[in-house]
């Protein structure tokens, strides 16, 4: 399967380097096509181990592989490649060779930790993988009298010298302070890679091309009028000749300019006009044919004025300016040359202000983009609509999590280089892993882990502990009746980490990947959830047995002999999940849509963190939470009509699934008022809407009788051949 994927991921990149009509497309794609040949050669050679958390054979733990999509290592390391052009620029001015390992060797002379105990002091650097503060730690330690651990540190980076940066990028000036989406280079190469649309430019064809040229046609049918206005009474062997002319000049036109077709309808006046040239040149037109001319002719006056008239005229010269006006996308290549020009790297509080007085800034979709550089608080960014999905949220959240990192060490510089090193810890992607094996922590990196040795003074668990769940409130409020993103999880497992709270939060897992069974974090998180929702409404409807979960244990996970049987390590929790879905036996899964229904069933069993959550202190609106969640549903339940409706269906699900959990915590009063409430339907078509009364009326029959819903709303169904 793995190798299948990579090789049509190949094949993918190859051929659009081969047919894309745009150079840095196709440039791209090249490079992406090359990435992947790299990722099949080391899988064919064994030197890619896919699925594992550090892929590369040879490669130590440490180090950041390169990774592309799906979580594949293409074998090289990310911070490796050719010299940048600030390396070049520093061995130039040194008068050395442009090499990595002499770069590294100056780094410790007396003049490189100079350098980088400047850049420590003043904090004016950028990490952009975590192997760029490596360096900048061991000058640290050194600063503090741990020169052993220091040596140490180089030895350890020493056989990786001559091909890996270990220093920082420099600034030129010091970071605002806040958060952003993205940095002002980011969005100038996001502004760079905008292309026209397709129908404005057609129609800027339209007008720039092919109206002059139907106004052309009608001018040289326009002279053959006779004393009583009558077309085509007066044809002159010149007229034939500029007949013939047009002819050919459509013809060059047509070939040109292909982006709109409208030209040729055989039914368009310009066509009626070009078969009546076309007669004439041949011989005697037809009475039909003439026919034809004259009407079309007599429409298109008729529409927009005789030849020469002030009305066609001052039409003409509107449509005219119109089509030369610069298109968004030239305008977005401006907007992104204006801010490369400023030199700046981070991001700014008023990023649109660097806009200001071009034309540029009148466009939206470049103000909406240029405003991804805003630096600011995260409950500002959310409330401008800067940050628009629980994944963007995701996205920040090391921002978040390293502010706290930072807090804990006594002495600033450490604590920003310990802040930035895990910013940049959080920009190393994540591989596909197997068999519930874990991604690689920061405590990994060598010169992290001696950082937080040397400088850590205070755990500050009570701020870590807070901002975990302002964090997990502000996503689930903005964004409810959806599922909090892994990345956000990790982000979440971090912080309550540094709380030295062990939170069994639980992440979200692919069904064509699920191995058949589950890690003990889900059995302990459904434990840690029954005394939220045991006996409750959600316990109720989905008919949940906490009690029977709560006796549970987990067992020492052994790799099983039989060939097509998982491992287990919660083998009570396994079967009552396998129960509660309708799948058989424990054996290796091989069907999307079997895994689907467990892993959901593991889901409602664990509320999906949402308990564990509230657990460690989320406090919301409940009631609001509920009906906000309901909408959600909603929305996801008018579009499974669609061609992606089982994908709709299971997010309506996910998001009914989270009405029925706040529903829980809010007042007996407040959810029989929600089941009750015949404005839940508004707004969706009669098939919808009778659906949607199907699921609120299990809803109301549990909250009647105390007994599960006879059929509760699931996202995950089988298909109708089975």
């Amino acid at each position: 399967m793995v190798y299948g994927y990579a090789w049509n991921q190949f094949r993918r990149s190859q051929a659009t380097a081969e047919s894309a009509f745009d150079s840095d497309e196709r440039a791209r794609a090249k490079k992406r096509a090359m990435s992947w040949l790299r990722v099949l050669t080391g899988m064919a050679t064994g030197r890619v181990r896919v699925g594992s958390p550090t892929p590369v054979k040879g490669f130590p733990a440490w180090l950041t592989p390169e990774i592309v999509r799906g979580g594949f290592a293409t074998g090289a390391p990310a911070a490796a490649g050719p010299l940048e052009a600030d390396e070049l620029a520093l061995t130039e001015r040194l008068g050395m060779k442009p090499r990595r390992a002499d770069l590294f060797a100056w780094f410790l002379s007396e003049a490189g930790l100079r350098q980088l105990d400047a850049w420590l002091t003043s904090g004016l650097y950028r990490l952009d993988l975590p192997e760029h503060g490596a360096l900048l730690s061991v000058a640290w330690l050194r600063q503090h009298g741990r020169a052993d651990d220091a040596s140490e540190l180089v030895r350890v980076l020493e056989p990786w010298a001559g091909r890996v940066r270990f220093w920082p990028y420099a600034l030129t000036e010091p970071e605002a302070p806040g958060m952003h989406v993205a940095t002002l280079p980011v969005v100038a190469g996001r502004l760079a890679r905008k292309r026209p649309q397709r129908h404005v430019e057609a129609e800027r064809e339209a007008l720039s091309v092919w109206s002059p040229f139907t106004d052309k046609v009608l001018n040289h049918w326009w002279v053959t009028r006779s004393s009583e206005g009558t077309l085509g009474s007066v044809m002159s062997p010149d007229w034939i000749d500029g007949a013939k002319d047009l002819l050919t000049e459509y013809r060059g036109l047509a070939a040109e300019n292909t982006l709109t077709k409208r030209h040729a309808n055989p039914k368009g006046n310009l066509q009626i006009l070009l078969a009546g040239l076309s007669a004439c040149v041949a011989g005697e037109p037809s009475p039909r044919v003439m026919g034809q001319v004259r009407t079309a002719a007599a429409n298109m006056v008729a529409k927009r004025g005789e030849p020469g008239s002030s009305a066609l005229a001052g039409l003409r010269a509107a449509q005219a300016r119109t089509a030369a006006e610069p298109s968004h996308a030239a305008l977005a290549h401006d907007a992104a040359a204006r801010l490369q020009a400023t030199g700046r790297r981070g991001a700014v509080e008023d990023p649109v202000a660097l806009l200001r007085g071009t034309p540029a800034e009148a466009v939206r979709s470049v103000r909406a983009t240029t405003r991804q550089a805003t630096q600011a608080p995260l409950p500002a960014l959310l409330r401008h609509g800067i940050v628009r999905s629980a994944e963007m949220v995701a996205e920040l959240a090391p921002q978040i999590t390293a502010e706290t990192v930072a807090s804990r060490y006594a002495n600033p510089p450490a604590g920003l280089l310990a802040k930035r090193l895990h910013l940049a810890f959080a920009n190393r992607r994540s591989t596909l892993l197997l068999n519930r094996q874990s991604q690689v922590t920061i405590q990994a990196l060598p010169w992290f882990a001696l950082l937080e040795q040397a400088g850590v003074h205070d755990q500050e668990p009570d701020l870590a502990h807070a901002q975990a769940v302002d964090l997990a409130a502000l996503t689930l409020r903005h964004f409810p009746g959806t599922l909090l993103p892994n990345s956000l999880i990790r982000e979440l497992t971090r912080l309550f980490g540094l709380a030295s709270e062990d939170v069994p939060l639980t992440y979200e897992l692919a069904s064509d990947i699920f191995m058949g069974s589950f890690s003990p974090v889900f059995q302990r998180a459904a434990q840690d959830t029954a005394p939220v929702v045991g006996g409750t409404l959600y316990a109720n409807y989905y008919g949940i047995d906490y009690d029977r979960i709560m006796t549970m244990r987990a067992v020492q996970e052994r790799s099983s002999r039989a060939r097509f049987t998982p491992r287990a390590a919660v083998p009570e929790f396994d079967a009552l999940v396998r129960s509660r879905a309708g799948v058989g036996p424990a054996r290796w899964a091989t069907d999307v849509v079997d895994n689907g229904r467990l892993i959901e069933q593991a889901q409602i069993l664990t509320a999906q963190n949402l308990a564990v959550l509230v657990s460690a202190g989320v406090q919301l609106d409940w009631e609001t939470q509920a009906r906000e969640a309901w909408n959600a549903a909603k929305d996801h339940l008018s579009k499974t009509a669609g061609a992606k409706n089982l994908r709709h269906r299971k997010n309506a699900a996910i998001a009914w699934r989270q009405a029925i959990f706040y529903l829980s915590l809010s007042s007996d009063e407040q959810a029989a008022d929600f089941a009750h409430d015949e404005t839940l339907v508004e707004g969706l078509s009669p098939e919808i809407t009778t659906w949607a009364e199907v699921i609120i009326r299990g809803l109301r029959e549990t909250l009647e009788t105390g007994a599960p819903a006879d059929d509760p709303f699931l996202g995950w169904v089988a298909r109708p051949d089975r």
